[in-house]
C-alpha cells in the first residue's frame, strides 16, 4: 500500500501472522503543518540550548576557579603579612629574631603561605577552564600570566622564609643574651658557618627565580591595597642589592670565621688616635692594647700607655730613625710604634706598626685597629653614658675628649689619678698615672660592648660601617681576602691611586709636640680649569686658621708638615707659603715687623705677634734650645712622593698662635682616558676641612667643552667625588679666566 510522506505508519498487533492491514486515513493539511513546525522548533531549541548549556557549565566552572584562586592568593599574602606583623611594632628587632615562639609561628605562617601559593600555581597550570579562557578570551591572558608569576614568587618567598626561620631556630639558643662576652661556649663554629652557607646557597637560586618572574608581574593586578602594593614595588626594586649582599656574605663567611677566631684565636693590635695632635692616619697613637677574639667571643681588654714602652732608657727605639720614605722630613729621633702612622695610606701605616710592634714587644698580631674619639662618641650614643664611680665622672659623647685631655694632660687631673689609683709618690708617678683614666674608660666601654644586647650590637655594627667610611675607625687584617674586600668597598682607608679620575688628598702632620690641632681649621679652595683637550689646571689655596681658644698642653706655635697628593702625571706649576728653612726675622735675628712681613700675606697675625717661639727638640735643628726665627716662604720643598702611583708636593708650615697661614699651589693634570672630568677629594681622618671646589672651562675651551661650571662649598666628612656637568652647552657667563690668586 502506498502512503504519503507524512502518513502514519501501519499499526500491527503482537501476532504478525494474523495482521490485518488497516485502512489508510488521509491526515488533514493543517495537522501536517503544525507537526512539521514542532519538529523544526525542537531542532532549533536544541541548537541553541546545547552550546548555551556548555557555556553555562564553563562559566560556572570559571567562576568557581576564580573564587578559589582569589581566596588562596589572598590567604597566601595574608600569611606573609602575618609574619611581618610578628616582627614589627618593637625596636628590639634583633631579639625578635631569636624569639623561639615567634620563630615557631613564623614557620607555620610561611608553610601555610607556601601551600596557598602552590595550590594557586597548580590551578593556573592545570585547570582546563583556565586554558580555555585564555585561548578564547585574549583579554584575560595578561591577568593569568600575572597570577602565575605572582604565585611562583609567593612560593619562592615562602620557601625563603622557611629556610631563614629554620636556620634562625637552629642558631637562636646561642644568640640569646650577650654575644661577645668571654665564654667557654663558642658563639661561632665551623658547623654553624656551614649551616649559614647552606641556607644562603638555598636562598640565592630562589632570589634568581623571583627576578626572572618580575617581567611577567603586574603589581596593579594583585589583590592588595595601595600601601602594600607600594611596599611590594620597593622590595622588588631592592632584589638585585639583596642578592649582591648575600653573595658577598656567602663569599666572606670563611674570612669572617677567620676574623672571629673560629678554630683559632685572633689577636689585633689596637691603638687610639688623638686628633688634637693630628697625624697622617688621624692622630697621635698614645695608647695600645691587644684585642683577642676566639670563636666569636671577645676577651677582656685594656689599654697601655705607649710612654711606658718607649719613653724609657731601655727602649729599643733609642736612636732609631724613621723609615727611609719619611726620613727627609720627620723631625724627631727615637722613632717607634707611637709615630708609626706616617703614611696617610692606612694599609702602609698598619704594616709599619705591626712590624714595629713585633720588634718592640716581640708579639705577632693578625691585624691592627685604630680609631679616633669620634668612634667612642658614636658607641656611647648607642650604649649610653659611662659612669665611673671612683672618679665621680659620667662620660658622654659630648664631654669625652675634654675629660680625656683633663686626666691625661692637666696636672690637677693627673694628681687626681695618682690619688684614686693609689700611685706611690715618686718622680715617675705622674707618668704612670696620666693615662689610667683613659684606660678605665676603654676597659669599661669594651666590657659594655661584650655584654651588649643583640639589638645594640646590630646598631654598633651599622655605625661601624659608617665610621669606616669616615675613617674614624681604620682596620687592616693579614687575611688577603678580607683586606681585599675592605679595599674594594672603600673601607680600607687607602690612598686612591686610580687613573680613572683626577685626585686630591691634603695630609697634615702636627709636629708641634702639642694638642693644638683642635684649634686649627683647615680650609681648602681648589679651582679647576678644563682645557679643550680635557687637561685640568688646578689653583689651590690652603688656609690654616689657628685660633687658640683653650689649652694646647704644649708649645704654642703650630708646626705642620703638609703633603698634597695628586695623580702621578701631574706637573707642578708654581707654589708659595711653605717654610723655606732660611731665617727671616725674630729669634736670634732682628725682631719681625709688627704687620705684613710677607709680600702676599702668606702669614697673617695680630700686630706684633709675628714670632715662631720655641720648638720641640728636632733633628739637625740649628736653633735647638733657642727661640726660633720665622723663615722666608716659597714653593714646596719636597717633591719626592712616599706613595706609589701619586705625585706629591710637601713642606713645613709655621703658624704662630692666633695667626692664619696660606699655601698656594698650581699644577696641571694632562688629559686622561676618563670622560667626563671628575675629581676625587680624599679626607684625612680626624679632620673636618671646609672644602670649596670649582670646576669650569678655560676661556679657550668655552666653545668646545660641553661642560657647565660646578661649584661646591661645604664641610668634607668623607671621600667625595665632584664631576663636571655635561648636561648641556655652557653659557658664556659660565666660562671664566683662570683666577689670579
Amino acid at each position: 500500500m502506498t502512503t504519503g510522506p507524512l502518513d502514519v505508519p501501519d499499526v500491527q498487533d503482537s501476532n504478525p501472522s494474523d495482521a490485518v492491514p488497516a485502512p489508510s486515513i488521509p491526515m488533514p493539511t493543517r495537522s501536517r503543518s503544525w507537526f512539521l513546525s514542532m519538529r523544526l522548533l525542537l531542532l532549533l531549541l536544541l541548537g541553541i540550548a546545547t552550546p548555551l548549556l556548555v557555556t553555562t557549565n564553563y562559566g560556572a566552572s570559571a567562576y568557581t576557579t576564580y573564587i578559589t584562586l582569589r581566596t588562596h592568593g589572598a590567604s597566601g599574602i595574608q600569611h606573609l603579612l602575618n609574619v611581618k606583623a610578628l616582627f614589627t611594632g618593637t625596636t628590639d628587632y634583633a631579639s625578635n629574631v631569636v624569639d623561639s615562639n615567634k620563630l615557631l609561628l613564623a614557620g607555620k605562617e610561611f608553610a601555610a603561605a607556601r601551600q596557598d601559593f602552590e595550590l594557586v600555581h597548580s590551578l593556573i597550570d592545570h585547570a582546563v577552564v583556565i586554558q580555555t579562557v585564555t585561548q578564547f578570551s585574549q583579554q584575560y591572558r595578561s591577568q593569568v600570566v600575572t597570577a602565575d608569576a605572582a604565585s611562583q614568587i609567593g612560593i619562592d618567598v615562602a620557601t625563603i622564609g622557611q629556610e631563614l626561620t629554620a636556620t634562625a631556630t637552629a642558631l637562636a639558643p646561642v644568640l640569646r643574651g650577650p654575644l661577645l662576652q668571654d665564654s667557654a661556649t663558642p658563639l661561632l663554629t665551623s658547623a654553624r658557618l656551614a649551616t649559614i652557607r647552606s641556607t644562603l646557597n638555598t636562598i640565592l637560586p630562589l632570589l634568581d627565580d623571583i627576578q626572572a618572574q618580575r617581567p611577567f608581574l603586574s603589581v596593579d593586578a594583585l589583590p592588595v591595597n595601595a600601601h602594600q602594593r607600594e611596599q611590594i614595588v620597593q622590595l622588588m626594586q631592592l632584589l638585585p642589592q639583596v642578592r649582591t649582599v648575600l653573595v658577598q656574605g656567602r663569599d666572606l663567611l670563611d674570612p669572617l670565621g677567620w676574623l672571629l677566631g673560629v678554630n683559632g684565636q685572633r689577636t689585633f693590635l689596637v691603638q687610639t688616635m688623638d686628633r688634637s695632635e693630628l697625624r697622617p692616619t688621624g692622630g697621635f697613637t698614645g695608647q695600645y692594647g691587644e684585642l683577642q677574639i676566639k670563636n666569636g667571643r671577645v676577651a677582656p681588654f685594656t689599654l697601655k700607655d705607649i710612654a711606658l714602652l718607649e719613653y724609657t732608657d731601655s727602649s729599643t727605639t733609642a736612636g732609631q730613625l724613621a723609615p727611609e720614605a719619611y726620613r727627609s722630613w720627620w723631625p724627631f729621633a727615637n722613632w717607634g710604634l707611637r709615630d708609626s702612622n706616617l703614611s696617610a695610606d692606612f694599609p702602609t701605616s698598619a704594616r709599619l706598626a705591626i712590624d714595629q710592634y713585633q720588634s718592640e714587644v716581640h708579639r705577632n698580631v693578625d691585624g691592627i685597629i685604630v680609631f679616633t674619639p669620634f668612634l667612642i662618641a658614636h658607641m656611647l650614643q648607642v650604649l649610653g653614658p659611662i659612669t665611673l664611680p671612683t672618679y665621680h665622672e659620667t662620660i658622654t659623647a659630648q664631654n669625652l675628649e675634654a675629660r680625656l685631655h683633663y686626666y691625661q694632660l692637666d696636672n690637677t687631673g693627673i694628681r687626681k689619678e695618682e690619688i684614686i689609683e693609689h700611685i706611690p709618690d715618686s718622680p715617675d708617678a705622674p707618668a704612670i698615672a696620666r693615662k689610667l683614666f683613659t684606660a678605665l674608660v676603654a676597659r669599661t666601654l669594651i666590657d659594655r660592648v661584650r655584654h651588649a644586647s643583640p639589638t645594640q650590637l646590630l646598631a654598633l655594627g651599622q655605625q661601624m660601617f659608617s665610621d669606616l667610611k669616615t675613617k674614624d675607625v681604620q682596620i687592616y687584617v693579614s687575611d688577603a681576602q678580607l683586606e681585599g674586600w675592605l679595599m674594594q668597598h672603600g673601607y680600607a682607608a687607602q690612598v686612591d691611586r686610580s687613573a680613572a679620575h683626577d685626585g686630591l688628598y691634603v695630609v697634615q702632620a702636627n709636629v708641634s709636640a702639642s694638642k693644638a690641632s683642635q684649634y686649627v681649621q683647615t680650609i681648602i679652595h681648589d679651582t679647576v680649569s678644563l682645557d679643550a683637550g680635557g687637561g685640568a689646571t688646578h689653583v689651590m689655596q690652603l688656609h690654616l686658621v689657628y685660633n687658640q681658644t683653650g689649652p694646647v698642653y704644649g708649645l704654642d706655635t703650630y708646626r705642620d708638615y703638609v703633603r698634597i697628593y695628586v695623580p702621578s702625571s701631574a706637573k707642578f706649576l708654581w707654589g708659595d707659603g711653605f717654610d723655606s728653612g732660611t731665617a727671616l726675622c725674630g729669634g736670634p735675628l732682628a725682631a719681625c715687623p709688627l704687620t705684613h712681613i710677607y709680600p702676599h700675606d702668606e702669614l697673617l697675625c695680630p700686630a706684633g705677634q709675628y714670632f715662631a717661639g720655641a720648638a720641640a727638640p728636632m733633628l739637625d735643628d740649628p736653633y735647638d734650645g733657642q727661640w726660633h726665627p720665622l723663615d722666608t716662604v716659597g714653593p714646596p720643598t719636597n717633591f719626592a712622593s712616599d706613595e706609589t702611583g701619586r705625585a706629591m708636593f710637601g713642606g713645613f708650615v709655621i703658624v704662630p698662635k692666633n695667626c692664619t697661614a696660606t699655601l698656594t699651589l698650581s699644577w696641571y693634570v694632562p688629559p686622561a682616558s676618563y670622560h667626563p672630568y671628575s675629581l676625587l677629594v680624599q679626607r684625612q681622618a680626624g679632620t673636618f676641612p671646609e672644602l670649596g671646589v670649582t670646576i669650569l672651562s678655560a676661556p679657550d675651551a668655552c666653545g668646545t667643552l660641553n661642560a657647565r661650571a660646578v661649584h661646591v662649598d661645604h664641610i668634607l666628612t668623607q671621600d667625595e667625588t665632584f664631576s663636571a656637568d655635561t648636561s648641556s652647552k655652557p653659557h658664556a657667563t659660565q666660562c671664566y679666566a683662570q683666577p689670579d690668586v
